[in-house]
């Protein structure tokens, strides 16, 4: 019989959670800007600096997920065949995405409080994150 996987058999730690929110605002300070690049200029290619700054974000949080099941449809951008400004907004809304499933899966609201659901148990949210209006 096939074990069912839950939610226990792969909690983040205190440390996945932390590396969790310095990603998240990495990813999304380099959307905005990819963003705004491909609204003025979708089809330029990236430079391959840039590429490979944008990757080393991404495969980070591939490595944080890949216990997820968005895990085996997010793909890194291609460093030889430099990818185009709307092609990077399209992987970026991706990995958006699997970071939101993500926080509202080990993210919780008890008694009018939010905690993360990890390893070391029952973290408050305001501890580890700070004040984040967009994650209330």
């Amino acid at each position: 019989m096939i074990k069912k996987s839950s939610i226990e058999d792969h909690l983040p730690s205190k440390a996945d959670v932390m590396n969790f929110i310095m990603l998240y605002d990495f990813l999304e300070s380099a959307y905005i800007e990819m963003k705004d690049f491909s609204k003025k200029n979708p089809d330029a290619a990236l430079n391959e600096r840039k590429v490979k700054s944008l990757n080393r974000i991404l495969k980070d949080i591939k490595d944080i997920l890949k216990h997820e099941p968005t895990a085996s449809y997010m793909d890194i951008l291609d460093e030889e065949m430099l990818p185009s400004n709307s092609d990077v907004v399209l992987t970026m809304s991706q990995y958006r995405s699997a970071l939101e499933n993500y926080r509202k899966k080990y993210r919780r609201h008890h008694n009018y409080d939010i905690f993360w659901h990890t390893t070391d148990g029952e973290i408050k949210a305001r501890d580890m994150e700070g004040d984040r209006p967009q994650w209330r």
